[in-house]
């Protein structure tokens, strides 16, 4: 592992020098990496946008789903209501017979209804301390209506009609009301909801229900029906998070929206039921979804006022596939474009700064030869572009020609100097050669005066004893050997003279001794 760390330090710094020594090279990853950033900050504001544009087209399309499926069911109950209440206006409730043609004209008359319950309080009709009339249609998968059979039964679920909820409820609360599916009842029975409203008498006082229940199938294929994308899951809550229709369009499900597990979906859950409209993430089983969601709201129409709401939500989740799998796939697609893109800008970018960079790139070779001494060397042709580069090769030309012509300039003088050194060292050396020569001259002058001056010194010493003895002729006979050396010694000091006056005299003329 340590060996690994440096090689690639090791590469890192050789990857850093050649950066360092490559213009092209640093130029073209200066441009790209410029590109790079403008390009990557231009995609992420068109990506973000793209994104929050295609997160507004889902919340639409969920919108227009759940307003769709909303208005479908709607509809379909509204019908019922409807159906439910031109009977009850047109009842009488003075023969316990009638009954049974009341409930099968209502199963009769609505191809939603899968039947119909009119039960009465206990001792109401006189013989009967019980009386129920349920009458349902023997087609449970309520493909034809009209042909199936009715059938009419004195007894509804498995416990008595008194105990059930959706007898007690609306004689309690005196109003009409969807309920939820009902537990205890018969597994042929299956009524997704049941419309129970409260039958009165002429106090106003309650005195039995009728209640007309829908079948499943209906509520659930239409649930089905409003499912956008295959990967999408459509689900009726009621107020306590049991599904009267799950995301797996069946019904009745045992178990709770909120035992659902992960904590996102029981947050989803409760936001859905709390009868706001939103949407939010969630993740079930590893998958990422967005929940949209919305109460059923029952439309307003005359007389529905005194009908209680069920307190449902509808919701619709989409996977994150469905509303961002386009954008995904964009995404990289992009991503692999940019990418490709900016080799190809950087490949294409290096071409040409090397192309237009190759004269000065020449040009710093130039220079090294020419600093080395290589002062004529041959220079590349000149740019055809007046560009910067052109100027600088021009400039240079120029340059080096003057370089050039002051460097022969230099040899000439060089060479001049050295010559007139040559010739000063030559002059320096005879000089010399005339001092030696001076010098030996003088001492033998010096020495040929000396024989006459060390005479005259006899001479003169042997005047200083002259005395009476000494003859006459021997006095003038010394006086005579002076004058005569003296004689001697001016000749030579005259020639002393004489030849220094020649010699200035031809140094002036610039000649030789």
């Amino acid at each position: 592992m340590q060996f690994q760390s440096i090689n690639i330090v090791q590469n890192m710094s050789k990857l850093t020098a050649k950066i360092k020594r490559d213009l092209p090279l640093r130029i073209s990853l200066m441009i790209v990496l410029a590109m790079a950033l403008l390009l990557t900050v231009t995609l992420l504001v068109m990506l973000h946008s793209s994104r929050n544009s295609m997160k507004d087209d889902a919340l639409n399309r969920a919108t227009y789903t759940l307003d769709r499926a909303t208005n479908n069911i709607d509809n379909i109950l509204l019908s019922v209501e409807e159906t439910a209440g031109n009977i009850y206006f047109n009842m009488k409730f003075d023969d316990p017979e009638r009954m049974y043609t009341y409930a099968h004209k209502i199963v009769e008359t609505n191809p939603y209804v899968s039947g119909c319950v009119i039960a009465f309080k206990p001792g109401y009709f006189k013989g009967h301390d019980l009386f129920m009339v349920y009458a349902h249609s023997t087609d449970s998968t309520h493909q034809d209506q009209s042909t199936a059979n009715i059938v009419h039964s004195n007894s509804f679920g498995t416990k008595p009609y008194t105990e059930q909820i959706w007898f007690n409820r609306p004689i309690g609360k005196n109003r009409a009301m969807w309920m939820n599916p009902l537990l205890g009842m018969k597994s042929d029975i299956e009524p997704l909801t049941s419309f129970c409203a409260p039958i009165l008498d002429a106090n106003h006082s309650p005195i039995g229900v009728i209640s007309v229940h829908v079948p499943l199938q209906l509520l659930s294929s239409i649930i089905s029906a409003a499912r956008p994308s295959p990967n999408s899951y459509c689900a009726l809550l009621d107020n306590d998070g049991s599904f009267i229709v799950d995301p797996t369009v069946s019904y009745l499900s045992k178990t709770k929206a909120f035992n659902l597990p992960g904590n996102s979906v029981q947050e989803a859950v409760k936001t859905m039921t709390s009868g706001n409209k939103g949407y939010l993430p969630f993740e079930l089983n590893g998958h990422k979804f967005y929940l949209f969601y919305q109460p059923f709201r029952m439309a307003q129409v005359p007389y529905r006022t005194l009908i209680t709401n069920p307190g449902w939500s509808i919701g619709v989740a989409f996977s994150e596939n469905d509303i961002f799998g386009e954008y995904n796939a964009l995404f990289n697609f992009v991503i692999i474009i940019a990418i490709v893109g900016m080799v190809l800008m950087y490949l294409h970018t290096r071409l040409i700064i090397r192309h237009r960079l190759k004269p000065l790139r020449m040009l710093t070779e130039l220079t090294d030869r020419i600093a080395h001494g290589h002062y004529n060397e041959p220079l590349p042709s000149r740019h055809r572009n007046k560009d910067e580069i052109g100027l600088l090769q021009g400039h240079f030309q120029q340059m080096q020609r003057s370089v050039a012509a002051n460097i022969n300039e230099l040899h000439e003088l060089t060479q001049t100097i050295q010559e007139r050194s040559k010739e000063l060292h030559e002059a320096y050396e005879q000089a010399q050669k005339a001092d030696r020569m001076k010098t030996a001259f003088l001492h033998n002058m010096t020495d040929q005066m000396l024989a006459p001056s060390f005479a005259i010194d006899e001479d003169v010493s042997a005047l200083s004893h002259f005395d009476k003895k000494t003859s006459t002729q021997t006095v003038s006979q010394l006086v005579e050997d002076i004058q005569q050396n003296g004689d001697t010694i001016t000749q030579i000091l005259n020639n002393l003279i004489n030849l220094s006056e020649k010699e200035e005299d031809l140094e002036e003329k610039g000649g030789k001794l």
